[in-house]
């Protein structure tokens, strides 16, 4: 949290002798490809309560009649397909076959009695809609008698549209020209609903009767035996759920225009639930080591601030040992980062020396509040444990790297904590607290306030988990990680697998397949200035070129949001630095733009008030250009360049950049 050291001259003398390079190496691996563009959080069972976010999908509501109008002709096809639209619900699979069979009966295809078979369809439909919401806020509330309940109801609805959609008048329309084929995908769906009934909603709603977050989580332990049976179950339905998935993705582009969209909608609804429970899965077998099962772990917990920011975050200025027995968990003070080593000391390999040394001229040899000057966490944190053990303590098994935005998120879901001044800090100002109004306090009141919060929080959070929503929960950290706001490193390999397939490993692209441009920063004027920082970036559609490569282009721009009167009047020397009047009171910020695996980075360009540095070199084998500028009160400084991705691509380029404390959108 504390001031850095200003930075001065930074560059090795002649005399300068490197450490030996001997931090464990770290082979840069794939990106999960989750950090660069976050994705609404999912809730894997499909309710929508508070701030759960499914996404949502059109459909017929409940007591929705779609066949008052049913007509053979065009006209009537029109009013059903704009009745249809303007409903909601949240079972994709379900909306689906309520609004072809809907199209199909008004469009008389079978006449009146496909037409009485196919309102009663939507009529089940309905009611699984309405089901299958309730068995996803019993599941979150671990209501054991309602869970079971519910599913017992799904599968009596799922068996019903099955045993309707087998009869001979919808093997007759399936043979129908035109409407056939659709009709043969809305019996292929209400399949599929009937197989996740039978093979996930009924398991999960067995194995997981009684489990809630007050049985994982309780007194500052969490209970691995139901932790395991969570694992389990979600390893058991994975499969289920991922032939479900093929069997939708198989269905191709239906004929009838209605049909497409609620189509594809379930088919990325289902294809997000088989990546998330994949996931799951595959990090199942090393979550009770992770959590002290078969031995005691120890944690190095970092509070990375934005306010005076790095590459992965923030200056990683407060740190707290945090130690996990059989689940019980053990947290000690917050203290301030360690003091300087001698220039040269902390052991980068030569490719990082080159670019957060020499280009972007950092204390990264010496300062171990530096050493996240490099994008790649990773890497940081190996640096962080060698700063660390190098101090005389104990070894730790990883690193786990959160930001005040993350202590808020969870804040606004276990409720805030009171200071021993009387400060409130809970879920709608912690990051303000933290990353601006600390520092109006006295320099020596800054530092132990700001451990105290960060402690309180921690602690808070910790010792209420277990009234919190699982879906809440879930949404907070799948969002935190995707943002880069929570961070985990473990030094078992197979561990740090388990945290890459959790999307919270914070690694450099090296997907060629899925490109991502990273853009970093770091300040440099050792100031808490960056909570007045707008940064933005955008990426241009794709130009193919002949020898099969995409072009893009992208922008950055970081905008100093400061007024000069702000700057030498009104804010506290501790925010806006060391002699500021020296470079006119201005953000000096060290960037690093990275092209992606297999890319390179073309027409680099820079406008700001001052350009320092600028140079090109290679970071993990990507190409990367770094420097630093100066950037005046009010002003802004632009970062232009083309990135080219190799052919082959299966996605778009997307844009990554250090998270920054605020949002001025």
């Amino acid at each position: 949290m504390g001031n850095s050291t200003p930075n001065g001259n930074r560059f090795r003398g002649d005399n300068d002798t490197r450490a030996t390079r001997v931090v464990r190496p770290k082979a840069v691996r794939t990106t999960s490809g989750v950090h660069f563009k976050p994705e609404e959080p999912k809730d894997y069972f499909g309710a929508t309560e508070g701030p759960v976010p499914v996404q949502p999908v059109y459909g017929a509501s409940a007591d929705w009649d779609p066949f008052t109008a049913q007509s053979s002709d065009a006209g009537s096809r029109s009013a059903s397909h704009h009745h249809h639209h303007h409903h909601r619900s949240h079972a994709v699979l379900i909306t689906i076959i309520r609004v072809v069979v809907a199209l199909l009966a008004a469009a008389g295809v079978s006449g009146y009695l496909f037409y009485q078979s196919a309102k009663t369809v939507a009529a089940d439909a309905g009611s699984l809609v309405a089901e299958t919401s309730t068995f996803s806020k019993s599941l979150a509330g671990g209501d054991t008698a309602a869970l079971s309940s519910s599913a017992e109801k799904i599968s009596a609805l799922s068996s019903a549209m099955t045993e309707e959609t087998s009869s001979p008048l919808w093997s007759v329309a399936e043979n129908l020209p035109q409407v056939g084929s659709d009709i043969a995908k809305v019996r292929t769906l209400v399949s599929v609903a009937s197989d996740l009934s039978a093979n996930v909603v009924t398991p999960a709603a067995q194995n997981l009767a009684g489990v809630s977050m007050g049985t994982v989580f309780s007194n500052g332990k969490i209970d691995i035996a139901t932790l395991q049976t969570l694992c389990n179950t979600i390893t058991q339905i994975q499969p289920a759920i991922a032939a479900s998935a093929a069997r939708v993705d198989a269905l191709g582009t239906p004929q009838l225009e209605q049909l497409k969209e609620p189509l594809a909608k379930a088919k990325t609804t289902l294809d997000s639930l088989n990546e998330a429970a994949t996931g799951l899965a595959k990090v199942a077998p090393s979550l009770p080591a992770m959590l002290g099962a078969n031995g005691t772990r120890s944690y190095l917990v970092i509070a990375q601030n934005n306010s005076e920011i790095r590459s992965t975050g923030g200056f990683p200025g407060s740190r707290m040992l945090m130690t996990i027995d059989n689940g019980q968990i053990e947290l000690e003070s917050f203290e301030a980062v360690g003091a300087h080593f001698p220039a040269g000391t902390i052991p980068l390999t030569d490719e990082e020396y080159a670019v957060v040394n020499d280009l972007m001229q950092t204390g990264a040899t010496f300062a171990p509040g530096d050493v996240n000057a490099v994008p790649s966490f990773p890497r940081a944190a190996q640096l962080m444990e060698w700063c660390w053990e190098e101090e005389g303590n104990d070894d730790v098994d990883g690193v786990i790297a959160i930001d005040p935005v993350f202590l808020q998120s969870l804040l606004a879901l276990t409720g805030g904590v009171t200071t021993s001044d009387g400060t409130v800090v809970d879920g709608t100002n912690a990051a303000q607290i933290l990353l601006n109004e600390t520092y109006y306090l006295p320099t020596a009141e800054q530092d132990p306030f700001f451990s105290e919060v960060a402690g309180l929080a921690v602690k808070k959070i910790m010792g209420s988990l277990g009234s919190v929503s699982m879906t809440d929960l879930a949404s907070t950290l799948t969002a935190s990680t995707e943002q880069g706001r929570f961070l985990l490193y473990m030094d078992d390999p197979a561990e740090e697998a388990t945290v890459t397939d959790l999307g919270a490993d914070g690694e450099v692209n090296q997907d060629a397949a899925h490109p991502v441009t990273g853009f970093y920063i770091y300040d440099k004027t050792g100031s808490k200035l960056d909570w007045y920082l707008d940064m933005r970036s955008s990426v241009s559609a794709s130009v193919q070129n002949a020898d099969g490569t995409k072009s893009y282009n992208v922008t950055v721009t970081l905008h100093n949001t400061t007024t000069l009167e702000q700057m030498e009047d009104e804010l506290p020397s501790y925010i806006v630095g060391v002699t500021p009047e020296v470079h006119h009171y201005s953000m000096i910020t060290s960037y690093l733009a990275m092209a992606p695996a297999g890319g390179t980075i073309s027409n680099f360009q820079v406008s700001a008030d001052e350009v320092n540095a600028e140079g090109e070199a290679t970071l993990y084998g990507n190409d990367v250009w770094a420097g630093f500028v100066n950037i005046y009160p009010s002003n802004t400084a632009t970062f232009t360049y083309t990135v080219t991705v190799p052919a082959g691509t299966q996605t778009d380029l997307a844009v990554w950049t250090t998270p920054t404390g605020r949002s001025f959108a």
